[in-house]
């Protein structure tokens, strides 16, 4: 119950991390070899598209290029919902579903829903602490204003 507890309250902290704009926190939740994708259902297509996959070093520099680009979008306030729907784990790995909203508040403090989805995370066990190895977010919003550069 206590690793259950541990790694529970570990989901919320890399939801948290990202809410706060603290991404060298975020990143540090991933393995070195860590990987990071976003998807959608396409019913146009009959199956799933991947918008974006990165490792771990991509999604550093992705990070890291934010503050020399002018993206409205990362400058905007994230607030997510998040439900942790399921947890199957051991000593030294796990899985888990969550679901989310995301909603951005714009500089004049209007929010609006962004988007939805679920995070489809694996995780390993290093030391005392959990870490992504994988995390998938599966976007139920296909229509979004603009595809933010941040992590979703």
């Amino acid at each position: 119950m206590a690793t259950e507890w541990s790694l529970t309250r570990r989901i919320h902290s890399v939801a948290r991390y990202l809410d706060d704009h603290d991404f060298d926190g975020f990143l540090a939740c991933f393995s070195e070899d860590g990987e990071y994708l976003i998807t959608a259902q396409s019913p146009e297509l009959g199956k799933k598209m991947t918008w974006m996959r990165l490792g771990r070093g991509e999604l550093a520099e992705r990070l890291a290029a934010i503050e020399k680009h002018e993206w409205a979008i990362a400058s905007m306030e994230q607030s997510r919902l998040l439900s942790v729907d399921t947890l199957e784990l051991n000593e030294e790995n796990a899985r888990t579903s969550s679901g989310f909203a995301l909603y951005h508040t714009d500089e004049v403090g209007v929010s609006c829903l962004y988007v939805i989805g679920r995070y489809e995370d694996d995780w390993l066990k290093i030391g005392k602490e959990w870490h992504l190895y994988r995390r998938e977010v599966v976007l139920k919003t296909r229509q979004l204003d603009v595809l933010s550069p941040l992590p979703i």
